[in-house]
């Protein structure tokens, strides 16, 4: 073949690299750009539509789950419990918790008059490990819900016939109803909806948005439809909204500062995979990027805000009143570049461990609360709240507070540029502000987060150190590893790639 023949060649197969690429990306997330008509360059905003024909089709499911849920003869008396799981929140993203740009006024209003708990800590990094301890009462290393090495499934489940607070809640009479946005890990497939008389998750339909989650006007609407049906029981209400977690799109009129949107940088854009790669390989990062995903981030917290806050002003006039219990609390955070982190499930830093933890109901005192609290603990404030007793092996937090990650996603396991550094357990044992990390890859770090709250500047010599390495010490030894369950059926892989979960 002559030189001048090898050119064009040459050029086609570079230009149709370059379509395989891209399709690639769009293909994550089954056509998400093309169906929001966003373009990788140009106008940075998504129109938002409701979609009337979604939430038709969400109403018809629900009276068919209704229809299929056996009736109670004799109910019992107690309050109605509404737990709202704000998916992927960071607390210091919030009004309520200091954030200076307006990102939650609605939920910051309702809080007002609610016990807000300063120092509440996620159990685990993601969804998975996060809500079996808010189900089980449990810390991650015991009940077993979490990540996994190479070679093995992709995620631990909860093992099958655990006692959760919605088996024990159906059993004392309550009805139990779960709606979750979270297709990849709320999945029944998971185990976390075990007790639940009614499920809606992988079942409600993608709407034409094409976003890979139940959006959250669907749960609100889902929601004020269930509540607003006679109810012969008490009613336990789990909701899961999702709209905090990636891919953060930057809706019109939830935006406050659309110069900092660059498209082609938001999560699975052209841009995405490259830049992200470099921050996981702590080679570098990019403060557009940087810029972009926060005020992206942030808009979708409005967003959520809106939805959730039209939900929570409706909830007297369908009978949740002051004798009623309401929670609402995140699974976990959200890295937006700290420690050259992105999005959540690697590490177990503050931006992903520090959650919101908001109480209403007879017993708790309008207020701020300085104690030490996980979400493990959650579990038996809900039975409590019912005049339950706790879950069998369940824990109480005291004054240490241990959050633990189990290696990260498959995905981020099998990359060659930064792979090894999450192929790990790591855990933080945090008393008051004294806080260390320990991972079995034989990496420790420890913070003083009064004087550096953002974990910066490792203090390992300092002299409380070796006092909270003993309670960290004794705190493994004293628990009871969870064996690891097995899936039993076939992964969703379609929805845990929209997320970002697998390749």
């Amino acid at each position: 073949m002559t030189r001048r023949a090898v050119l064009p060649v040459l050029c086609v197969a570079v230009v149709a690299f370059g379509w395989a690429t891209a399709w690639r990306h769009v293909d994550v997330l089954r056509g998400y750009e093309l169906a929001l008509r966003v373009p990788f360059f140009g106008d940075p905003l998504v129109d938002w539509a409701e979609d009337a024909a979604a939430h038709e089709q969400d109403l018809q499911q629900l009276r068919g789950e209704l229809a299929r849920t056996p009736s109670i003869w004799e109910p019992p008396q107690g309050p109605d419990i509404v737990v709202i799981v704000l998916d992927t929140v960071r607390a210091d993203r919030m009004g309520v918790y200091g954030y200076d740009r307006t990102t939650t006024p609605r939920i910051d209003a309702w809080a007002a008059d609610a016990r807000v708990y300063d120092q509440m800590q996620s159990d685990g990094a993601w969804t998975l490990p996060s809500h079996a301890s808010l189900f089980t009462g449990k810390p991650v290393i015991a009940h077993g819900a979490h990540g996994t090495p190479l070679g093995s499934d992709l995620a631990a489940p909860l093992a099958e016939r655990s006692q959760t607070v919605a088996r024990s809640l159906r059993e004392a009479g309550y009805r139990t109803a779960g709606i979750a946005a979270n297709r990849g890990f709320l999945h029944s497939m998971w185990g976390l909806s075990q007790g639940f008389d009614l499920w809606m998750c992988e079942q409600l339909r993608l709407d034409r948005n094409r976003l890979p989650y139940i959006t959250a006007d669907r749960i609100s609407a889902l929601a004020l439809a269930l509540l607003g049906r006679p109810r012969e029981a008490p009613l336990f209400l789990f909701l899961n909204y999702m709209d905090a977690h990636a891919p953060w799109i930057p809706r019109r009129g939830y935006v406050r500062d659309p110069s900092s949107i660059q498209p082609h940088l938001l999560p699975f854009r052209s841009s995405w995979e490259s830049v992200t790669t470099r921050l996981l390989a702590e080679e570098g990062e990019s403060p557009e990027a940087r810029r972009a995903w926060g005020e992206a981030y942030d808009s979708e917290l409005r967003f959520l805000d809106e939805q959730v806050g039209a939900l929570l002003d409706a909830l007297p006039s369908l009978g949740i009143g002051p004798e009623d219990y309401v929670f609402i609390l995140s699974d976990h955070g959200e890295y937006l570049g700290e420690h050259a982190l992105i999005e959540h499930s690697k590490d177990v830093y503050e931006q992903v461990l520090h959650v919101p933890l908001l109480v209403k109901g007879p017993g708790y005192v309008a207020g701020r609360d300085p104690r030490a609290i996980q979400t493990h603990d959650v579990a038996s404030l809900i039975l409590a709240a019912a005049g339950q007793p706790p879950l069998p092996g369940a824990q109480h937090t005291t004054d240490l507070q241990v959050s633990e990650v189990y290696w990260s996603r498959h995905k981020d396991l099998r990359d060659p540029s930064y792979g090894r550094r999450f192929d790990r357990i790591r855990r933080a044992f945090r008393l008051g502000p004294q806080k260390l990390i320990v991972g079995t890859d034989g990496t420790r770090e420890a913070y003083d987060l009064g004087a550096d709250p953002g974990e910066l500047a490792s203090q390992l010599g300092a002299a409380w150190v070796p006092e909270l390495e003993a309670r960290a010490l004794a705190w493994v030894g004293g628990q009871v590893a969870a064996p690891e369950a097995r899936m039993t059926g076939p992964t969703d892989l379609e929805a845990l790639r929209a997320l970002g979960y697998v390749e």
